[in-house]
């Protein structure tokens, strides 16, 4: 599957309220979106799109990816109990999450780049402040990526320089994180304890002066 969906911060959107039941984008995990979309691609191919039943085809499928038919079964229902795009949703929740964060009003753009369905990358932009702050800003942003988006196994960060346009291509930090030290980041110990704690988690630093 190849999708790359590029989705910029807006102001907070109105978010329609979604009944109790319903599985929300934020309950989907990295096995829930492999599982689905490699049955939807096994589908195009007539072997298995002819099969008599979906039980069928979970058993067929299921078998060449190495899982049990109710594991697949499981996370292709559940994918599509998600009223709505899952990628566009997960979108919504991280702008939600960062509208109440430390970098509130400094967001510039959130990208998915789901082509590998088994490994999603999502790439996050905002305005940073001062250098000193950048680890923050950096937790602040992993923490919201991984509650709104539990399916992203890697996360690419960029910040720009305060007093640079919303276009720049100069970062003055870039690093990435994956999914498990993501995980791992407690909102309320992100202002005190960052630079200690979480520092040390981010991968492929770079960092300019402010």
């Amino acid at each position: 599957m190849k999708k790359l969906s590029t989705l910029i911060l807006t102001p907070l959107a109105l978010v329609l309220a979604s009944p109790a039941w319903a599985t929300e984008a934020s309950d989907i995990t990295k096995d829930d979106f492999y599982g689905y979309h490699y049955f939807k691609n096994a589908l195009d191919y007539d072997q298995v799109a002819k099969l008599e039943s979906r039980k069928a085809q979970y058993r067929v499928v299921a078998r060449d990816m190495k899982w049990s038919s109710d594991k697949l079964a499981s996370a292709v229902e559940k994918y599509e109990s998600v009223e709505g795009d899952v990628l566009e949703l997960a979108k919504a929740g991280i702008e939600a999450a960062l509208a109440e964060s430390r970098i509130k009003g400094r967001g510039i753009s959130v990208e998915f780049d789901a082509s590998s369905e088994k490994h999603v990358v999502a790439y996050v932009r905002w305005r940073g402040t001062a250098s000193k702050d950048v680890i923050k800003d950096a937790s602040a942003v992993a923490h919201a990526v991984s509650k709104a988006a539990p399916f992203v196994s890697t996360l690419s960060l960029a910040a720009i320089h305060p007093k640079a346009p919303d276009s720049s291509k100069r970062n003055v930090f870039e690093g990435k994180i994956g999914d498990l030290a993501m995980s791992r980041i407690q909102e309320n110990r992100i202002e005190g304890y960052a630079d200690r704690l979480y520092g040390r988690m981010f991968e492929d630093v770079k960092q300019l002066p402010f």
